[in-house]
């Protein structure tokens, strides 16, 4: 659910974007509604609401005056006002957009939208992140068995460069030898993915810390080994690679 502030100090201003929201937005849930300038300085130093919807002039003040006192600014803003002479004053704040009263409801649905989209772009990004961490601190020294048709390896999940389907088999590729495993590439994705390993293709599935380059179409290994990189693939591999190196850097 995306948690929505109200500030307003016209009740039927309040009861009509509330009740426009609440029909329409079925994913926004109102976490709280203030008329205020005092109160709401309050409430946003004290809890992180996804977006807020705003009144330029309220009770004690206008909105400009809760954003400058604001140390950080970490939610999107969405004005209301009757008067359009706000407008350039609003865009130096982080706004998704600026609506002017009396709010139509096909109005606001667009506006949302373009809210939504850059949301969903950023719990994306947001989850790249929090995998990359998750990843970095089960680094390194696991030991993964793969079973052949004829006996059994064990091998340190480090040393695997990358995996190769095969059909319903799956071929390693490590620094001193090739094992091919009698289970298909889906099976080890959900395996690995927990370390430093992207699948990058529908064929392929590699490790992130032998990559030396990244071309339109191609990921380079550290060995000189050419990889097909999917085209959906491409911006999830970016931010995962940027995270990771990140990470990296702070060590």
């Amino acid at each position: 659910m995306i948690k929505t502030v109200l500030i307003e100090d016209e009740f039927n201003a309040l009861n009509t974007l509330t009740k426009l929201i609440q029909y329409t937005q079925k994913d926004i849930e109102i976490i709280a509604t203030i008329d205020n300038v005092n109160d709401a300085i309050v409430f946003l130093k004290n809890n992180t609401p996804d977006l807020v919807f705003m009144d330029i002039e309220l009770i004690g003040g206008t909105a400009f005056q809760i954003l400058e006192t604001l140390e950080t600014i970490n939610f999107k803003i969405i004005f209301t006002t009757a008067f359009d002479e706000f407008a350039i004053k609003a865009i130096k704040f982080d706004t998704v957009d600026y609506l002017l009263k009396p709010i139509d409801s096909d109005e606001l649905s667009k506006c949302i939208e373009r809210f939504r989209i850059g949301y969903e772009k950023e719990q994306h990004y947001l989850k790249v992140v929090d995998k990359v961490v998750e990843l970095d601190k089960k680094e390194a020294q696991k030991t993964l068995l793969i079973k052949t048709t004829e006996e059994q390896h064990f091998l340190q999940v480090d040393e695997i460069i990358r995996c190769q389907s095969d059909g319903s088999y799956t071929t390693f590729h490590t620094k001193r030898k090739k094992i091919m495993s009698a289970r298909n590439l889906k099976y080890y994705e959900n395996i690995l993915s927990e370390h430093t390993f992207v699948r990058i293709h529908q064929s392929h599935l590699i490790n992130i810390k032998y990559i030396a380059s990244v071309t339109t179409n191609t990921v380079v290994l550290t060995g000189g080994e050419k990889i097909p990189l999917a085209s959906r693939k491409k911006s999830y591999l970016k931010q995962f690679l940027n995270q990771f190196q990140q990470i990296q850097n702070k060590k």
